[in-house]
């Protein structure tokens, strides 16, 4: 072992930014835009952490979404800032006349029965367009991505990472209700 000199950053006021960053195109591969488990953490929260803790967690570390699990890692489900927001949880709080910290994480995600995922066999053969258009078609920030050999969630695609691989923005907007349609062929 041997021992490592420090030195003080008193005159160091500069930041290095890569000017060689990777930059997506469209007809890049899917996996140049997908976080991969198997490689990187996921973020996550555990199921028995407070509803307004959570929302602090997520604004402190900058995170739209989270992953809920259980004490054995185990996904529950997902939870994002528009679930924490204020109005939902008070209005949640309200209808079970509670209060608002009373709320723990797993009253307000979404269960993992009512999300869709794309397979990872699928991602590792499609492209950057495929997967910006599957996100906007349905609306999604994120997608979850499974292995169905492995039975797990290998990752997510996240379209504000998408974004800033492309360097361009991607607009996300909820796909219209029947009764929006309804009324634009009116």
């Amino acid at each position: 072992m041997r021992n490592l000199e420090l030195f003080s950053t008193a005159s160091i006021d500069h930041l290095m930014w890569s000017t060689s960053g990777y930059a997506a195109k469209l007809d890049s591969s899917a996996l140049s835009i997908f976080t991969d488990f198997d490689h990187s953490q996921p973020m996550a929260v555990d199921s028995s952490t407070g509803a307004v803790d959570t929302a602090d967690i997520m604004e402190k570390t900058h995170a739209f979404m989270r992953l809920v699990v259980d004490k054995g890692n185990r996904f529950l489900g997902v939870v994002t800032k528009y679930e924490l927001s204020d109005s939902k949880m008070i209005k949640l709080a309200n209808q079970r006349s509670s209060n608002i910290k009373d709320l723990q994480v797993t009253d307000v995600m979404v269960p993992r029965e009512a999300l869709m995922a794309l397979d990872y066999h699928q991602v590792s053969t499609a492209k950057v367009s495929d997967i910006v258009r599957a996100l906007q078609e349905n609306g999604l920030h994120h997608i979850l991505v499974i292995d169905h050999e492995l039975h797990h969630i290998r990752g997510l695609i996240s379209a504000n990472d998408v974004a800033r691989k492309l360097n361009v923005p991607i607009d996300i907007q909820q796909p219209p209700s029947f009764m929006q349609i309804f009324k634009a062929t009116k």
